[in-house]
């Protein structure tokens, strides 16, 4: 939370859970944001986020919301919802900080300097990947001054940017987030395209694939890195840059209503949920 406070960006959590239950869930957790109670799911249907999936009378599930996050802005408009096709997966916190902010955070290694060459950096961001939680790998680009490099699409037979993972059935990937590119035209002929300059960063988010059958404690991404640098006048040749990163996996936590384990961490979760069962099987 000290890089949300820090920021200066309040952080809600939302759940149709009954007060009591999210007192009990804050406290066994240390949970030190604030847990939202809407039993009724006013506030789920109101954001749009219901989660239709589910039949009105297939109770107690009934009035869930779809898993993820939204941001606002101080004025109250919702600049970012960020919600992943697989329910069971969510946005890690350093990729809220980055939709929340509206711009990349860049690290040291990153130079704003006009470099002579093309400068590329790959990592992870934040420590470590889980089953749960999805984070990005992130490509940072320091493009010369009077330079560029191709967006996507590309002319014929020159090469866009971007990035490519090696095989590996423990990653589940997403596609790119590419950042707006800007239109650009060359003197001499008129012909426009669209390019990338100064720095830059995509964004790939990983998790960690469930069913992958490996219990390994950490993990391996690799792949590969390309652009096309250009000015006004000359190309250079296609160029790519190989990466190796090695990062600890955690294990996710244990769901309190499927496992022992869970239920001994929140001993009040199962009663909870069975008093929530009965008030949603009552009429009205």
């Amino acid at each position: 939370m000290q890089a949300f406070d820090a920021a200066g960006i309040r952080v809600y959590a939302l759940s149709y859970d009954e007060p009591d239950a999210l007192r009990d869930f804050r406290d066994v957790h240390g949970i030190t944001y604030t847990l939202l109670s809407d039993p009724d799911s006013a506030v789920i249907r109101s954001f749009g986020v219901l989660n239709t999936l589910i039949d009105p009378h297939d109770h107690p599930w009934y009035g869930i919301p779809y898993p993820g996050a939204i941001v606002i802005s101080a004025d109250g408009a919702i600049t970012h919802k960020l919600f992943d096709s697989n329910l069971a997966v969510r946005t890690g916190p350093e990729r809220l900080l980055w939709a929340a902010r509206g711009q990349p955070v860049l690290p040291p290694d990153v130079d704003r300097a006009a470099p002579r060459e093309v400068q590329v950096s790959v990592a992870l961001d934040g420590d470590h990947l889980a089953l749960t939680v999805q984070r990005d790998l992130v490509v940072r680009f320091s493009v010369p001054a009077g330079r560029h490099v191709y967006a996507e699409p590309a002319p014929p037979g020159s090469l866009a940017v971007g990035v490519t993972l090696d095989e590996s059935e423990r990653l589940v990937r997403r596609p790119i987030v590419r950042p707006a590119s800007e239109p650009h035209t060359l003197a001499g002929t008129g012909e426009s395209f669209r390019v990338h300059d100064s720095v830059f960063e995509l964004r790939m988010p990983l998790a960690v694939n469930s069913f992958s059958g490996s219990d390994a404690a950490e993990i391996t991404i690799s792949g590969e890195v390309r652009w096309q640098c250009c000015d006004d006048e000359v190309c250079d040749a296609p160029t790519s840059q190989r990466f190796e990163l090695t990062v600890p996996v955690s294990e996710p936590p244990a769901p309190a209503l499927q496992t022992e384990r869970g239920a001994a961490l929140e001993p009040t979760a199962r009663a909870h949920f069975r008093r929530m069962s009965e008030r949603r099987r009552q009429p009205g």
